[in-house]
Parts: structure tokens; C-alpha cells; sequence
């Protein structure tokens, strides 16, 4: 950042990315996204499991700035480290937390929110809450099947147990 600015550090996270001041825009999305960062800053989230860039401009965001999630790839030996266990805890457990790698794990079968909380012996709105942070990192699916939500994982978080 010193030597370039923001400029060369956004344009070089990914190729989707492009940074036109003060115009951010990911150019690989349906349709483009762009949002004027009008001087509000941005929270740059490097992400092991985001395939494409994902900006999510809601100001609902960390402290009502923008966020943006890019893909980064580390090299062979800095992954293979990320998933030796510590101290007896499974990489997936460090990496996600007990509980929502839990959550995860219940769903190599179809659940219902109340299921994966009967089986986790956590309270329903707990499992919720962790159901929808998984959804919205790309590893669960939901459904509705009559009064019920319905989850079940998605290739990548299938991938992710695997």
C-alpha cells in the first residue's frame, strides 16, 4: 500500500476486481457490482473459500463499511499447515469453531433447523444462527418444506468435511 496506493492493492487481489477511484466494481458477478466508496473506507476480508470476489455494500456491514471478500491461494506448504490439527482439535473445528463445524458436520444428512439443534443439544435459535452464517459463506443450502427450513450441504461444504 505504501509504495502504490490503494489502487495497486486493490487491482492486484484478483483479476474481477477493478478500482477506478472512487469506484470499486467486481466484474466477474451477475450483474456487476460497483459501489462509491464516497471516502467511507472498506473492510478487506482475505477468504480460503470465496471462488470469485464478493463485495457486499449493504452499509450493514462491519462498522457500515463496505466489505469485500477476495479468493487467496497460499502456497503448498502454508495450506498444508492450515489443516494439521492443534492440540487434538480438528483444523475444521479451529478454523470454523466447535459448534458451527458441528453444525456442519449433522448436515452430511438433510436436517431441519430443529433437528440439528436435537442432535447438537443446542437451543434452535443457536442453530439458526449458525445455519445462516454457513449459508452465507457458501457451505449450506436451505429450503422451505412446508412450515420447516430444510439444509443440506453444498459442494463446497462438502469439500470442506471431505
Amino acid at each position: 500500500m505504501l509504495a502504490g496506493g490503494m489502487e495497486q492493492v486493490l487491482n492486484t487481489r484478483h483479476s474481477a476486481i477493478r478500482w477506478d477511484a472512487p469506484v470499486l466494481r467486481i466484474v466477474n458477478s451477475q450483474p456487476v457490482r460497483r459501489t462509491a466508496l464516497d471516502g467511507r473506507g472498506m473492510t478487506l476480508v482475505p477468504s480460503l473459500f470465496a471462488s470469485h470476489p464478493i463485495l457486499i455494500d449493504d452499509r450493514m456491514g462491519w462498522q457500515g463499511l463496505p466489505i469485500l471478500v477476495y479468493n487467496i491461494t497460499p502456497d503448498a506448504e502454508t495450506a498444508a499447515s492450515l489443516w494439521q490439527g492443534h492440540e487434538g482439535e480438528s483444523a475444521l473445528r479451529a478454523l470454523l469453531g466447535r459448534t458451527r463445524a458441528d453444525v456442519l458436520a449433522a448436515l452430511r444428512e438433510t436436517r431441519s433447523t430443529g433437528q440439528v439443534a436435537d442432535r447438537l443439544r443446542i437451543s434452535s435459535p443457536s442453530a439458526s444462527k449458525h445455519l445462516t452464517i454457513l449459508r452465507r459463506a457458501g457451505f449450506v443450502t436451505t429450503e422451505r418444506r412446508q412450515n420447516s427450513a430444510v439444509h443440506s450441504l453444498t459442494p463446497l461444504g462438502e469439500a470442506i468435511l471431505g
